[in-house]
């Protein structure tokens, strides 16, 4: 990998496919072991959430029995006991991907010649603090989402649901994507913290907002960037294969073949949205030059596949180059 101080937005697009590209094979061993069953639970949740949330004519539940409506409150147990379980199954292999696709793009990036058993090796090591990492990334996210919810519920109200309030609710709103995508930066730069480095929780986030500072914009840009092609791929598959027939009337064939294509165009997208996250934080680490050289961070890997190695301490943080002759530092 060239110098990554220098990279910037594009930059990382090309390292990140030159990086999956140079070993097609394991990526592709990675993205059918771990990649395709989070996109699989993925599309299963948005498919039965929509299915239920279709069929509800009051979505909240009447105080009186008698209330016409078409979910009952069993449904809604249901329903709940359904995003429970959709919540364990992403938490699960999201850690598996992101764990899986962090060790081999560092990897890659020291040179290491690894294959999926070695893939395979680190995930009961890291997958404890990556759950603790997950935990609190849920927490934020949720948090705040609450507080947007109820900053774009202000404006209504306060301005009598005139044409002023709605400029507010839009400029809250933009505000919120906004913010969303640079939470979404911090948590997947501290999501590489928790795999690169002896910090986890709640420091992971505090490293990872710490490391966007200086590469905010590139961050943001392509969260936006890869939450936009995700955003067009389910509106493609809404119209053309849920819808297809009744509003252009195709042909089953051409839905089925517009549905494998946007599955394996969404398995692709959250392999390089993996790669991106651990590309940018080798390039924030550049930025803040927290730099040791490759053969440090191979070091650290080789402890994940049961090589004799020191980790290091709490604090202590894997860099990318050093002035330092390599005898020196191991």
């Amino acid at each position: 990998m060239e110098d990554m101080n220098v990279i910037g937005f594009f930059g990382i697009f090309k390292q990140s496919f030159k990086t999956i590209f140079s070993r097609k094979k394991i990526f592709t061993q990675i993205t059918l072991a771990f990649i395709l069953p989070l996109a699989i639970i993925f599309v299963v949740e948005m498919e039965i959430s929509r299915h239920f949330f279709r069929q509800i004519d009051n979505i909240t539940i009447p105080y009186y029995l008698n209330y016409p409506r078409q979910a009952t409150a069993v449904k809604w147990i249901y329903y709940a006991l359904f995003t429970i379980a959709y919540f364990i199954l992403l938490t699960v292999f999201s850690i598996l991907a992101t764990a899986a696709g962090v060790f081999t793009v560092a990897s890659v990036y020291t040179g290491r010649e690894i294959v999926l058993r070695d893939v395979i090796k680190i995930v009961p090591k890291v997958w404890k603090r990556l759950y603790i990492t997950f935990a609190f990334i849920y927490i934020t996210e949720l948090l705040y989402d609450v507080i947007g919810t109820v900053a774009t519920e202000i404006p209504g109200p306060v301005f009598d649901y005139t044409g002023l309030g709605e400029i507010f609710i839009l400029i809250i709103l933009i505000l919120y994507v906004f913010g969303f995508l640079y939470l979404s930066v911090v948590c997947q730069l501290a999501s590489v913290v928790t795999v690169l480095e002896s910090i986890h929780g709640f420091q992971a986030l505090k490293k990872g907002k710490d490391l966007a500072k200086g590469k905010k914009t590139v961050g943001i840009g392509i969260a936006f960037v890869l939450y936009g092609v995700l955003a067009g791929l389910i509106v493609v598959c809404l119209l053309f294969v849920e819808y297809g027939y009744a509003y252009y009337s195709l042909a089953l064939i051409w839905r089925v073949l517009i549905g494998v294509s946007c599955g394996i165009v969404l398995l692709m997208l959250f392999l390089v949205f993996i790669v991106t996250q651990t590309v940018l934080y080798m390039v924030c680490k550049s930025y803040h030059q927290e730099a040791i050289d490759k053969l440090s961070l191979s070091t650290f890997l080789g402890a994940y596949m049961g090589e004799t190695v020191v980790y290091p301490g709490a604090g202590e943080e894997i860099q990318l180059r050093s002035t330092q002759p390599p005898t020196q530092q191991v």
